[in-house]
């Protein structure tokens, strides 16, 4: 009899649970339904920090990609508004919500009936090579220039080096950043990650050695650092017009996003 009581008691207990957890749910739907209603005005007002940013950014890069006015990229945004408020009550940034950088979810906008496409490897890699060998010649320009002389740091920096070691680091990132991409769901394991990222450096590591032998010497002279300077502005040119031919999204330090065509 005791057993029994104790039974229904449990079951009553569990049904008083369940009937909270529908009374809640119910009571978020509702709440959910009349943001759907609201003024977007309003709505702008209850975004968090990092919506508001979010937000600023993708109607920036509206105007930008889609040369049009502020007041219609507001527009698109505006309705966008209630999901991101609603997702935001449930713990979701906008950026987890719409799994894109401002500048993705604006190219998404402009061309919703358009599949998206993976951008070809081959563009990631001119695009990164271009990035990199931009970077070392800018700072390997900077730094010989406010240096008299050949300095030791420098000796073995030579214009076949840092072009070189540029154009690799293009190609290896655009593989190392594909590790970084989840598989089926699954997040990459840290045991391929670190490989991956020891291997990049044994080969930066022999294409350095290789380069640093008098033998090439001749063909890798140290330039002067406004030189370089120089070649890493051209280079960084380069790079702005080929990403614009060919409409490259994203950035060369993050795995690939989608694109359309």
């Amino acid at each position: 009899m005791a057993e029994e009581t104790k039974r229904e008691q449990d079951q009553t207990k569990i049904n008083t649970e369940k009937q909270a957890k529908l009374k809640k749910q119910a009571e978020l739907d509702t709440q959910d339904e009349k943001i759907k209603q609201e003024d977007p005005k309003a709505l702008r007002e209850k975004l968090s920090n990092k919506n508001s940013d979010y937000v600023f950014r993708l109607e920036k890069e509206l105007q930008k990609q889609g040369s049009m006015s502020r007041a219609d990229a507001v527009a698109m945004t505006n309705g966008l508004l209630s999901e991101i408020i609603i997702a935001q009550r449930h713990g979701q940034p906008a950026n987890g919500l719409y799994l894109a950088s401002p500048a993705i979810k604006a190219e998404q906008m402009l061309h919703p009936k358009k599949k998206p496409v993976a951008t070809p490897t081959w563009q990631l890699m001119v695009d990164g090579s271009l990035l990199y060998s931009a970077l070392f010649f800018a700072i390997f320009g900077v730094m010989a220039s406010f240096e008299s002389g050949k300095q030791a740091y420098n000796a073995q920096w030579g214009v076949l080096t840092l072009a070189s070691i540029g154009i690799l680091m293009g190609i290896v990132m655009v593989k190392y950043n594909d590790l970084l991409v989840p598989q089926a769901g699954k997040r990459p394991s840290w045991v391929k990650l670190i490989l991956g990222g020891v291997v990049v450096v044994v080969i930066m590591l022999v294409v350095l050695t290789v380069l640093a032998t008098p033998l090439l010497r001749p063909i890798n002279p140290v330039l002067p650092g406004p030189i370089d300077v120089a070649i890493a502005v051209v280079a960084y040119g380069v790079r702005y017009l080929f990403r614009k031919h060919y409409n490259i999204i994203g950035s060369a330090f993050a795995p690939r996003p989608q694109q359309h065509k």
